[in-house]
C-alpha cells in the first residue's frame, strides 16, 4: 500500500488474534466447522484463513 494512502474495500473479518485461535483450536482437535463456529466466523472464512490466504 501507498504512503498516505486510505486503505479502501471490506475490513478483515479474521486477525492475527482470531487466526491464532483458530489455529490452536484446531490444533487442539476441535473441527473447522466448530471452531469457526466458536469464534463466529464462516466455514469457508476458517478453511481461507487456515489456507493461508
Amino acid at each position: 500500500m501507498l504512503p498516505g494512502k486510505k486503505k479502501t474495500g471490506r475490513p478483515r473479518v479474521i486477525g492475527p488474534v482470531e487466526l491464532a485461535t483458530l489455529r490452536r483450536l484446531v490444533d487442539d482437535g476441535v473441527s473447522i466447522t466448530e471452531a469457526a463456529r466458536t469464534l463466529k466466523i464462516g466455514r469457508s472464512t476458517a478453511y481461507a484463513a487456515l489456507a493461508g490466504r
